[in-house]
């Protein structure tokens, strides 16, 4: 029996660090998840920076929109229907309610590379919510992915987060690139899950947040880690399994395996 393995990143492998900042109200969030907070207002869109920037050098007084209009950046996340065109539309928020949630985030200990993000009303065409994110691999997921590549088993890490910081973890971790899908929006690991389905795998899709859900719901066998300490309810509700920590997968696996025996 072929059996792969796919990671969400943060949350799963990475203890994150996300600070979040509310614009209007200018009060800060620790650690909440983003796309629950999408998800709580119809036409919401999760915009991710996708270049690995100096986000401190750019004048503070600066709108943001003008620096995505200078940067790659995409769509992570959203709660339909969206109007695509209004995500530039916002003038009015500078780029220092970005580089605040930064300069409390430098404060932490960080191995990953930095993340940046925007949640946008864009039916308003409005920046309700500024977030810089980073973290440290969980201290026991290098030994975990070792182990489970001398199970031949196949693993995978499909993120939304950013190709720098989803490469750097690769490296840390010791997955090779061509096993990695970062930028990966909810249907991207459904799709991924699919396709590894038709050749033939049993697989587990182990995340922690609500866009891992259309993923764990087409997997073979869903697990929730509980490890980062804020987990969706919605992965919480639709998971077959939850796991303290990450090295749990190992029995996980040994468990299918004798069970498709």
């Amino acid at each position: 029996m072929k059996i792969a393995l796919v990671f969400d990143c943060s949350g799963t492998l990475v203890r994150v660090k996300r600070i979040i900042k509310d614009v209007d109200s200018q009060k800060f969030l620790c650690d909440n998840q983003t796309v629950d907070i999408v998800d709580e207002k119809k036409g919401r869109a999760l915009i991710i920076i996708k270049e690995n920037i100096n986000l401190m050098g750019p004048n503070p007084e600066m709108p943001i929109v003008d620096l995505l209009s200078k940067t790659e950046w995409g769509i992570s996340y959203c709660n339909p229907p969206i109007i695509k065109e209004n995500i530039l539309k916002d003038r009015k928020t500078k780029l220092k309610e970005l580089q605040d949630p930064t300069n409390i985030l430098n404060r932490f200990e960080i191995g990953t590379d930095y993340g940046y993000a925007l949640i946008v009303d864009t039916i308003n065409g409005k920046i309700e919510y500024t977030i810089a994110t980073g973290g440290c691999v969980f201290p026991e997921v290098p030994e975990t992915i070792k182990k489970l590549k001398e199970m031949k088993i196949k693993v995978f890490v499909a993120s939304g987060d950013g190709k720098y910081a989803v490469e750097k973890l690769s490296e840390l971790i010791g997955i090779n690139k061509k096993y990695i899908m970062p930028e990966a929006h909810q249907n991207l690991k459904k799709e991924l899950i699919i396709n590894l389905k038709k050749e033939g795998y049993k697989v587990i899709m182990v995340g922690d947040a609500s866009n891992d859900v259309p993923a764990m719901l087409e997997s073979d066998l869903s697990v929730i880690t509980l490890q980062n300490g804020n987990v969706s309810k919605k992965a919480l509700d639709v998971s077959d399994i939850k796991i303290e920590n990450i090295k749990e997968i190992i029995g996980v696996v040994e468990e299918l395996r004798k069970t498709e025996q």
